[in-house]
C-alpha cells in the first residue's frame, strides 16, 4: 500500500502545484488597490464617476444639460459613462495582465499538467489492479 500513498502524495502535490500557480497568477492580475475613473460629455457639463467595482459612484449634470430632449440626455450621459469605463479599462492592471496572457505557454502547461495528471491516474490504477489481485489470491 505504500506504492498507493506515494502515488496518492505525488497526485496531490501536482494538483497543490497547479492551485499555488493558479494563485499567483489571481494575485498578479488583482495588483494593488485600484481607483476610481472618470469620464465627460458636453465639455464638462455631463460627469460621470466610476467605483474600482464599476458601479457608478457619482453622476453630475449641470443645468444646462438638463435642457436637452430626454433622448439627447441619454445619449450624453451614455457618453460620459463609456469614457470613464474606458478610461477605468485602460488603468486596470487586471485587464492588461489578461491581454498579456502567453495562450501558447499556457496551454502547454495545462498539456504538462493533464500528462502527468494522466500518468498518475494510471499508476494508482496499476496499484489498485495490484492490490485486487493480492487479494483475489489470498482468496482462492
Amino acid at each position: 500500500m505504500s506504492d498507493l500513498s506515494n502515488i496518492i502524495g505525488d497526485l496531490d502535490r501536482l494538483m497543490e502545484s497547479a492551485q499555488r500557480e493558479a494563485e499567483q497568477a489571481r494575485d498578479r492580475q488583482q495588483g494593488p488597490g485600484q481607483s476610481d475613473a472618470s469620464g465627460s460629455a458636453m465639455d464638462g457639463k455631463i460627469k460621470v464617476k466610476l467605483a474600482a467595482d464599476g458601479k457608478v459612484s457619482e453622476l453630475v449634470l449641470a443645468d444646462e444639460a438638463m435642457r436637452l430632449s430626454a433622448n439627447e440626455l441619454a445619449r450624453e450621459i451614455m457618453t460620459a459613462f463609456n469614457a470613464a469605463w474606458a478610461t477605468s479599462r485602460s488603468s486596470d492592471p487586471a485587464a492588461a495582465a489578461a491581454v498579456a496572457v502567453d495562450p501558447a505557454a499556457l496551454a502547454e502547461r495545462m498539456k504538462q499538467l493533464r500528462q502527468e495528471s494522466v500518468e498518475s491516474m494510471q499508476r494508482i490504477t496499476d496499484s489498485l489492479a495490484d492490490v485486487m489481485r493480492k487479494i483475489d489470491r489470498r482468496l482462492t
